[in-house]
């Protein structure tokens, strides 16, 4: 036997339907084939381990409820839940807090331009701007 059709019998190993010819062949590739061998002692141990633990049993009633609820149909959901709906209401959510970042941003600019205008507007240097700009221009030009 192949260590392919090892694989797909240790379930019928495990349980002891092999016959007595392919229970020797099973025995024998195992013992020969180190990963099959390793594969086959961790199969078994793992059921080994599982018939270890008590069975529990469902509690009285379970499978009268459960065909019961397999029997009704679905409960349809509104139309709050459908997807569509969440992934617009997402969308249309970043927009508006989008907009009124960019509004909030654009409101300070403002203000703040408001703010400098008028304290340049009060200032005692803009008498002297047209001197100034003359001077600007006897040196060359502004430089920076």
């Amino acid at each position: 036997m192949s260590c392919k059709e090892i694989k797909k019998k240790f379930d019928e190993r495990l349980d002891g339907r092999l016959s007595r010819t392919d229970q020797a062949a099973f025995d024998e590739h195992v013992s020969a084939c180190a990963g099959c061998r390793q594969e086959w002692h961790a199969y078994a141990g793992a059921w080994t381990t599982l018939e270890r633990h008590a069975d529990v049993e469902p509690s009285f009633g379970f499978v009268e409820r459960t065909l019961r609820r397999l029997a009704e149909p679905p409960v349809a959901r509104g139309w709050f839940w459908q997807p569509a709906f969440r992934w617009a209401t997402l969308a249309a959510t970043v927009f508006v807090l989008g907009v009124s970042v960019w509004v909030g941003h654009e409101r300070l600019v403002a203000q703040r331009r408001a703010e400098i205008y008028a304290s340049v507007r009060h200032a005692d240097y803009l008498e002297d701007f047209d001197v100034i700009a003359s001077l600007d221009q006897l040196n060359g030009g502004n430089k920076l």
